[in-house]
């Protein structure tokens, strides 16, 4: 054992049942292990001559974990120069979009590609764009718009040309990626699903970004000054190896990535085996899209979309039921494609929202775990989303040892609308059921889906806790988590769905010292002010405090390299 180091807070939240409160603890700073928890002499007892650091009133918890990220979308979406136009990012009207707009248009070179993302028709109230309509507001520049669910882009004429397509003809439709057509054939100016978002965005990097690789440094900076030393990756594909694998080996890497690779992927089956860097990045598991999203009438729900003003506006498929009809995959397509990857050490994860879709996908585990003799193996697949579970399939999902990522943003951001105005309430007001995943044994976590919300786990808890919408009304409150269990779903819950709780998630003896430094004690905290109240001071990796400027620094050093690679990463990947 080598040198060794004690910190003393006001209070450590360890996460840990067996001794949840603590005042100090001891790290070997070669290792990064912690070596002890407890008092100040205990700790000084277990590492003599250790120098101690008392950090004042702060309380000390171990690092948040983001369960489901995006990091290079995120990345190029998130960050400047592309614009992040969503609601709860400073445009919370139409008017004040249109008015971005006509900035931009005036202000940007013709011919130059603009790039938006967070576009909310439900929140907006406003129609699909279309080709059309984005031709009359950009005349002279490409333009490529990202819905906020992430299963829509929208843009304009001259933006077929920068997706080589032949007179705006798009190519065959596939299961992941979908496009409307005029009666002539060419582009409508919207395409859906996975694929299509990847095609259409990877045209458009090379003309906005100018470091795809500094905006990933600037990315994994928001996540750590947000609380988080690691997350999963749940989207990544081979060509993103490289700049990514670089990032991981950089000395102040602030975050540790677990990454779930897409099936799509050309190289999904290829050996993927990172060596000593496996700490900071290891692949988990594969991950698939089987349904959309509730916002564009492309998630498989068993209820009707109410007829309602705000629906109409949005173009939501009022009167319909949507059911099984919108799934990606036929039943025995995804049992097939689950066969194509499933191992005894390899996780599946699988995009899903609506009821009607979750029953498809808990059949298709429960036949795929029994052929593939995994059924009582502790296999911890994953459902993510999981919006819209019935009671009976959270416990069914629970009995299975199929875990869920879950999406507070929402219900916070959209509960208003899907409880009343775009379902009803009996369904609307159970969105995101956090009570019934957790009572039903899936053992939940939270996210923020990478570029659809911005990574405020304090957010997130409040929602699980108060079950209080952004406007401050509260939806199924018999949903809602104690303290306690929201902050299990940011911390050892979701290191035990990426199989690391025997290394993160709590602060317990023999794990790496991952930590995060509170301001304040978040149990003495109105749970509806812990948005407002709860601020990070610091974070710690293998027991070594995260310096964001020396890591950007470092991002800085060898961008030239890797940005390439990133934009070739974007580009489509046929299945």
């Amino acid at each position: 054992m080598g040198q060794q180091s004690i910190l003393r807070a006001a209070s450590l939240i360890t996460m840990n049942p067996a001794q949840p409160r603590a005042e100090a603890l001891a790290m070997d700073m070669d290792s990064g292990a912690i070596v002890a928890v407890g008092s100040l002499a205990q700790c000084q007892a277990a590492a003599l001559h250790a120098p101690v650091q008392d950090l004042g009133p702060g309380v000390l918890m171990p690092g948040f974990i983001q369960a489901h990220d995006h990091p290079v979308p995120a990345a190029v979406l998130c960050e400047q120069p592309a614009q992040w136009i969503a609601p709860f990012m400073g445009f919370p009207t139409w008017h004040d979009v249109e008015a971005l707009f006509d900035q931009l248009r005036r202000r940007t070179p013709a011919g130059q590609p603009l790039l938006f993302n967070g576009l909310d028709r439900l929140l907006l109230s406003i129609p699909m764009p279309d080709r059309a309509s984005l031709d009359r507001y950009f005349p002279d520049h490409p333009v490529l718009i990202l819905d906020i669910t992430g299963h829509a882009v929208y843009f304009n004429s001259r933006a077929t040309g920068l997706f080589g397509w032949m007179h705006a003809v798009p190519p065959k439709d596939t299961p992941d990626a979908r496009w409307t057509r005029r009666p002539d054939g060419t582009a409508g100016g919207v395409g859906f699903e996975t694929q299509a978002t990847m095609m259409t965005l990877g045209a458009f990097l090379p003309g906005v970004v100018q470091s795809p690789l500094l905006n990933l440094g600037a990315w994994y900076s928001t996540l750590a000054r947000n609380g988080f030393t690691a997350a999963g990756d749940l989207g990544f594909v081979t060509k993103l190896r490289a700049p990514m694998e670089h990032l991981a080996a950089l000395p102040d890497c602030p975050v540790r990535y677990a990454l779930y690779q897409a099936t799509y992927d050309d190289d999904a089956h290829a050996s993927l085996d990172f060596g000593e860097l496996s700490g900071m990045i290891s692949r988990v598991g594969y991950k698939i899209w089987m349904d959309g999203s509730p916002s564009i009438g492309t998630a498989a729900i068993s209820v009707p979309y109410l007829d309602s003003a705000r629906a109409r506006i949005a173009d939501v498929p009022v009167g319909t039921v949507p059911g099984s009809s919108v799934l990606n995959y036929t039943p025995d397509e995804f049992l097939t494609l689950i066969g194509q990857f499933a191992d005894k050490d390899v996780q599946i994860a699988t995009h899903i929202d609506g009821d009607v879709g979750i029953e498809v996908v808990l059949d298709g585990y429960e036949r795929a775990l029994q052929r593939h003799g995994l059924s009582v193996t502790d296999h911890r697949w994953r459902v993510e989303h999981f919006a819209t579970p019935s009671r009976e399939q959270c416990v069914r999902a629970g009995a299975l040892g199929i875990s869920a990522s879950m999406s507070p943003f929402q219900a916070l951001y959209w509960g208003d609308l899907y409880d009343g105005v775009v379902f009803e309430p009996e369904y609307g007001a159970r969105w995101q059921p956090y009570r019934d995943a957790y009572d039903g044994g899936v053992r939940p976590t939270f996210h923020n889906d990478g570029y659809l919300s911005p990574p405020l786990p304090w957010l997130n808890i409040q929602n699980a806790v108060t079950r209080r919408s952004a406007s401050g009304t509260v939806h199924g409150p018999e949903q809602s988590l104690t303290l306690d269990e929201a902050l299990q779903a940011h911390t050892i819950n979701a290191a035990w769905q990426q199989k690391r709780d025997h290394e993160i998630g709590s602060i317990a003896v023999g794990k790496l010292a991952d930590l995060a430094l509170l301001n304040t004690d978040p149990y003495t905290v109105d749970p509806a002010q812990l948005q407002d109240t709860m601020q990070f001071e610091g974070t710690w990796l293998s027991g070594r405090r995260v310096d964001l400027g020396r890591f950007m620094q470092s991002v800085k050093a060898i961008a030239h390299r890797h940005d390439g690679a990133l934009i070739r990463g974007a580009q489509p990947h046929q299945c």
